[in-house]
């Protein structure tokens, strides 16, 4: 009896100090978590701990929300005073996709027009060669070009303004 008396004794001793070893092993962590939290993100001369950095960016965040809300209030007020629309939204979009050379497959070329309901606005290409690819805007006044409009330019142009219908057009063979 007293043999089993002793093994249950080193068992449970034993087993005190798994425990202990587990115990010093999880202080050891936090002690260098809340070094880490003191010291700041910004290393160990820092003067200011990484708690109050992140209430300062809360401070700012809260900050840029309310600004956020203020402008909402004036586009929301701008639109009204309008009779319900701005106008200089850009609301008309179309897209036409197309092969700008022979060599090319995927219709990786593409004009975009984005306009207002005056029919003002951009039409944005982007002509995908094997080597490179170009890119050119050129400005809308009342759907017509400043300068010369490419005819995939002017799909678009017409797309956009509703002439065609779709959003997504392909080239006219």
């Amino acid at each position: 009896m007293t043999t089993y008396v002793a093994v249950f004794a080193m068992v449970l001793a034993y087993a005190a100090l798994v425990a202990g070893y587990l115990a010093l092993r999880t202080l050891a962590k936090l002690r260098r978590a809340s070094a880490v939290l003191a010291r700041g993100a910004r290393g160990p001369n820092a003067q200011e701990s990484l708690v109050e950095a992140s209430s300062r960016h809360a401070e700012r965040l809260d900050l840029l929300g309310e600004e956020v809300a203020e402008l909402r209030e004036h586009l929301a007020s701008g639109a009204s005073a309008s009779g319900g629309s701005s106008g200089g939204g850009l609301r008309n979009v179309a897209l036409v996709r197309y092969d700008a050379f022979g060599e090319m497959s995927g219709r990786m070329s593409f004009s975009l027009a984005l306009l207002d309901d005056k029919g003002d606005g951009v039409a944005i290409s982007a002509i995908a060669g094997t080597s490179d690819t170009r890119v050119y805007a050129k400005g809308v006044t009342a759907g017509k070009g400043e300068h010369e409009l490419s005819p995939e330019e002017q799909q678009a142009v017409s797309a956009a303004l509703g002439k065609r219908s779709g959003l997504l057009m392909r080239k006219s063979a």
